[in-house]
């Protein structure tokens, strides 16, 4: 038997003090970017700190974007994508320098670190390409 999850609406619930500071904060930031008008901006404040419940403090929030899903997941990808070329960027260094110490040490013959310098220069920079490419790609993106 499979149980089934109760939907909660939420949009009748009281608001709390955090949750008006939130909405005001958002507001704020649409003023911020140019979407409100200062005398739009008070009312809607005004409106916010009046709400007593989720569906009047939407109101006060109506008409403006949404700015929940890429704010919180661009700037994580692109911190991961930064530590993980950070990472590679590092691993080729130590690991290129290793093959030349080696080289050095054993009697500079043919110069063989080639042999892992290149492809692993082609694979950073591939990296390093599509790293850039899927961060602009994120920033595109209208959310």
């Amino acid at each position: 038997m499979v149980a089934h999850r109760a939907r909660i609406d939420t949009a009748g619930l009281r608001l709390s003090d955090a949750e008006r500071e939130r909405a005001v904060g958002a507001l704020k930031a649409h003023y911020a970017e140019g979407r409100l008008s200062t005398a739009e901006l008070e009312a809607r404040v005004e409106d916010v700190y009046r709400a007593r419940t989720h569906r009047e403090a939407a109101v006060g929030l109506r008409n403006l974007a949404l700015r929940g899903l890429r704010g919180l997941i661009a700037p994580r990808v692109q911190r991961w994508q930064r530590a993980i070329l950070r990472m590679h960027l590092l691993t080729y260094a130590a690991a290129n320098a290793s093959m030349i110490g080696i080289w050095e040490l054993t009697g500079q013959g043919l110069f063989w670190p080639a042999w892992l310098l290149l492809p692993s220069s082609a694979l950073l920079v591939g990296h390093a390409w599509a790293s850039r490419k899927l961060t602009r790609a994120l920033s595109r993106l209208r959310w």
